[in-house]
């Protein structure tokens, strides 16, 4: 069994998903929680720091829907 990167966390219930922000098209990535059913929030474009509307739906750990949108 190998060990996680992280210490004392989820890491099967912690996954990045990488996505196009919707603002300047350059591929990015954000740490999902698998845990949560669903989740909507804001987080800034790490390219060009404009705001991004994160949507997603997971089912048993695994995503079954994710949406970034304009804020």
């Amino acid at each position: 069994m190998s060990k996680s990167r992280f210490p004392n966390d989820r890491c099967s219930s912690v996954k990045r998903h990488f996505f196009l922000c919707p603002h300047c098209g350059e591929r990015i990535s954000v740490l999902l929680d698998l845990t949560a059913s669903f989740q909507r929030y804001v987080e800034d474009c790490e390219v060009c720091c404009n705001p991004v509307e994160i949507i997603f739906r997971t089912d048993e750990g695994v995503i079954v829907s994710f949406e970034a949108r304009v804020s």
